[in-house]
């Protein structure tokens, strides 16, 4: 099927070239602007995610334009450029400063826009492909890299626009998000094709519509009517049972407050928020936790670590203070969360920055660890996706001037370690896997939850964050769209505990059950509604996106190859 179809014995109906092209015509600022503006308006906070489905026709123009590539590229770019500025506005609440780094990463991500056109542009007037072939492939494609280049950044994909339209996104337990985003990209590349390829065909009998229009559109509805009704039937059939009882703390506390605020009455304001969820729950299997929403140092010494190599690990990471300092800590730590977890007799998944003093070297960790009563052996996970700029800086130590980006200053730059490895938390007859801050949003990092640990799969999944970075903002309502992906690929219900919001419950159909206002001092007690499906995502990741990558990426050969022979026909 070739975008320019040659005359048959049913001859195209003769169009005048100008109305197929007079949209391609324009200047293609123009043309990327209206489809920056209209893809925009379709995530959140507008939210009007119909938009998507035709909001890159504009950029899609730009594939068959005639204009010169300079100024085709240039177009492309400045439409990134708008698209991501207005996206990301939320990053330039970190700090007073922040309004570098804000540019920095939308300068870093439009490039996406004119190396798609670049790649789009080889496929369909080199190498004939069709757009609507040419044009999913390739968005997908570059989807998937932004998702792991640079530590990954998975926001704004296509699909997310759709977060609400539950029989459409179910897709996504076979294929990821991704799956959602090829078909928003392919109804795009449809409507091109109906602008820019003859509509009707003129036959004996009088005018008809075109075979290769004819094809074009059973091929969409047929993606879209297999894709509401896959969607339609795995709701219907989705049997859920009650799990545990959970309260979901969320705090409302800026990130000033938090970095340089009273601890104690930090401490006391989640005192408040732990009484009043026992309050209101005659039962509680788990009280959860905002990240590092125990505000005092939590101190964790290896039994293999001797005093001297404490004192070392101590005075490196602060000369003035030894190991004392340190110990006296941990013993803090474990009796203010062990006797108070005794006291209330409620388990409590804690949120806080781990001091880990080992024997193989001192690590900063970003953890959640678990206090169940009269139980010592605690559980824990550490953060094993660190947010560059955030919780460290790639690369400082050759380019000590990125720390402008970070929104810290001087001794308080950030030195976090990663974590090793996924863990799973035991809670009597249940497990739980955890996600903490923007990990999930990583649909592969959340998928290695659910692998490699046995037979038995996580019950739940949590997500704690302390969104006070970006207080108000965007980035609150959109972080909980991208997560309802991570519940139905993995057919897995997800609850978020988060400080200034949005704490939620979403079950594993992608419904979000429950959920607090943003900006709010609350506390939302939910029982998860427990999944017994197996998702294919699950099982073979992001096979979607490997292929189209794949794909795109031969694309280069390909290319090279024609040329070398029209070079030697020449």
């Amino acid at each position: 099927m070739s975008t320019t179809e040659a005359p048959t014995a049913a001859n195209p109906k003769t169009v005048d070239s100008s109305t197929l092209s007079s949209s391609s015509d324009r200047h293609p600022v123009v043309l990327a602007f209206f489809s920056a503006m209209l893809l925009w308006f379709s995530f959140l906070p507008t939210d009007w995610s119909w938009l998507a489905w035709g909001a890159l026709v504009p950029l899609f123009l730009l594939i068959k334009s005639q204009r010169s590539r300079r100024s085709i590229y240039f177009g492309a770019w400045t439409g990134g450029m708008l698209f991501w500025v207005l996206s990301i506005q939320w990053v330039r609440l970190t700090d007073s400063d922040a309004w570098l780094a804000w540019m920095v990463m939308a300068l870093a991500l439009s490039v996406w826009w004119p190396g798609f056109l670049l790649l789009a542009r080889l496929s369909v007037l080199r190498l004939r492909i069709p757009l609507m072939v040419a044009a999913p492939l390739i968005w997908v494609g570059l989807e998937f890299v932004r998702a792991h280049i640079l530590t990954g950044f998975p926001w704004y994909y296509l699909a997310h626009t759709q977060h609400r339209a539950l029989p459409l996104i179910q897709i996504a337990d076979m294929t990821g998000a991704l799956g959602v985003s090829v078909l928003i990209a392919l109804v795009n590349a449809w409507l091109v094709d109906l602008r820019t390829v003859p509509l009707l065909e003129s036959t004996p009998r009088g005018d008809r519509l075109a075979r290769p229009q004819l094809v074009r559109a059973l091929i969409v509805l047929g993606a879209l009517g297999a894709t509401a009704g896959y969607g339609t039937f795995r709701i219907a059939t989705a049997r859920f049972q009650d799990g545990p009882r959970l309260a979901l703390l969320q705090s409302n506390l800026e990130q000033s407050r938090k970095t340089s605020g009273d601890p104690y009455q930090i401490l006391e304001t989640y005192r408040t928020l732990v009484e009043r969820a026992l309050r209101e729950n005659k039962r509680l299997d788990l009280i959860v936790w905002p990240e590092t929403a125990y505000p005092l140092p939590y101190v964790v010494r290896d039994s293999q670590l001797s005093d001297s190599g404490f004192e070392r690990q101590a005075r490196g990471l602060d000369p003035k203070r030894g190991r004392e300092f340190w110990s006296d800590w941990e013993r803090d730590s474990e009796f203010r969360l062990q006797s108070w977890t005794d006291q209330i007799r409620v388990p409590m998944l804690v949120g806080s920055t781990l001091y880990d003093f080992q024997a193989s070297g001192f690590a900063k960790l970003n953890a959640a660890i678990l206090y169940e009563p009269k139980i010592k052996a605690i559980q824990r996970y550490a953060k094993i996706h660190l947010v560059p700029f955030g919780e460290y800086i790639p690369l400082v130590n050759l380019f000590p001037w990125l720390t402008v980006l970070t929104p810290y200053r001087d001794a308080s730059i950030p030195i976090l370690s990663f974590g090793t490895k996924p863990a799973w938390f035991e809670l009597g007859r249940f497990r739980f896997a955890t996600a903490i801050c923007f990990e999930d949003t990583i649909p592969h990092l959340v998928r290695r939850f659910f692998q490699g640990q046995g037979t038995k799969q996580p019950d739940f999944v949590l997500n704690i964050s302390n969104d006070g970075w970006f207080r108000g903002s965007s980035e609150h309502d959109i972080h909980l769209a991208i997560s309802v992906f991570r519940a139905i690929e993995n057919r897995v219900p997800l609850a978020r505990a988060v400080n200034t919001g949005v704490s939620a419950l979403v079950d594993g159909n992608g419904r979000v059950i429950a959920a607090l206002p943003k900006i709010t001092e609350d506390v939302l007690s939910v029982t998860v509604p427990l999944d017994d499906r197996v998702a294919l995502y699950s099982e073979w990741g992001d096979w979607l996106g490997i292929a189209c990558l794949t794909l795109t990426l031969g694309l280069i050969p390909a290319w090279l190859l024609q040329t070398v022979r029209s070079r030697r026909s020449a």
